[in-house]
């Protein structure tokens, strides 16, 4: 069992499951925020099948019962608040300009904290496989998600990695993405709200059988289902906006994970690319 990792455990075991069960495996992917606040009961008229049948669902993917497995479907949809919601609890919360300073920070510190303590190096050690195999690396994210996305990709370029990234949205990242084939990797960046393009590009890359790389908030959606390595990571802040710190750690952490696996030839390249550019501004 992967903890406040649902959706993980319904993938690593999907095969093993009875066709009734996958019937709820997919049920729970599409109303997770509802059956956060079901009964087994009520679950099991909802699908169809009996409360027992739910609860067996719920050992069968490493739940020791339907309680549990509620209890962290709750934990995976704690930012799913939306923006007013969020911007009316902050108001009531704060009274001054210090309690707002404060408060912003702390919830930052703590959020960053508990990612570091729970960062999971194998996976980030996946990450970087997936990186150094890809022949060209997709990176796509919308709005706000789009600074990590151009973050990354300056300085896998940096660094000598074929990189494509689609930042703008619309049509011009639709079309870049086309010729991704099954050699290539896709990074992919989108918190609340969620872009509508971002998950078509995920489910195009699944068809494609290109390796997906999901960077978001939630194990609970069909983003993070549909990719091979996710990173869920918390954004909720005292604000009515996604707070970016743990996010831009991570790319931190990409990116000199990404360095030290092949330090030498990276620092040539790097040199190589510094020589170019001075080359190019003296021409201006």
């Amino acid at each position: 069992m992967n903890k406040n990792n649902v959706f993980l455990d319904l993938k690593e075991n999907y095969n093993k499951l009875t066709g009734s069960q996958k019937n709820i495996g997919q049920y729970v992917l599409d109303n997770y925020k509802e059956i956060a606040f079901m009964s087994a009961i009520e679950l099991g008229e909802k699908v169809g099948v009996s409360d027992a049948t739910i609860i067996r669902f719920a050992r069968s993917i490493g739940y020791s019962g339907f309680a549990e497995l509620r209890k962290q479907i709750r934990e995976g949809i704690k930012n799913f608040d939306p923006p007013h919601k969020r911007l009316s609890q902050s108001v009531d919360d704060l009274h001054d300009d210090n309690d707002l300073i404060s408060q912003v920070g702390k919830k930052d510190l703590k959020n960053l904290e508990e990612f570091l303590v729970n960062l999971d190096m194998d996976k980030i050690n996946q990450a970087v496989d997936e990186i150094y195999k890809a022949n060209i690396i997709y990176l796509i994210g919308a709005g706000s998600s789009g600074v990590l996305i151009d973050f990354l990709a300056l300085h896998l370029r940096r660094m000598g990695f074929r990189v494509l990234a689609l930042s703008e949205g619309g049509v011009a990242s639709i079309e870049k993405i086309i010729p991704i084939t099954e050699n290539d990797l896709l990074i992919a960046c989108s918190f609340p709200r969620y872009s509508k393009i971002t998950f078509g590009a995920i489910d195009f890359a699944k068809q494609k059988a290109a390796k997906i790389l999901s960077i978001t908030d939630s194990y609970f959606s069909t983003m993070s289902m549909n990719s091979d390595i996710v990173f869920s990571l918390k954004i909720d802040n005292s604000t009515f906006f996604n707070s970016y710190v743990v996010p831009m750690e991570l790319c931190n952490i990409l990116t000199m994970s990404i360095l030290e696996r092949n330090k030498e030839k990276i620092y040539i390249t790097l040199k190589e690319n510094i020589q170019n550019m001075e080359m190019f501004r003296e021409k201006l």
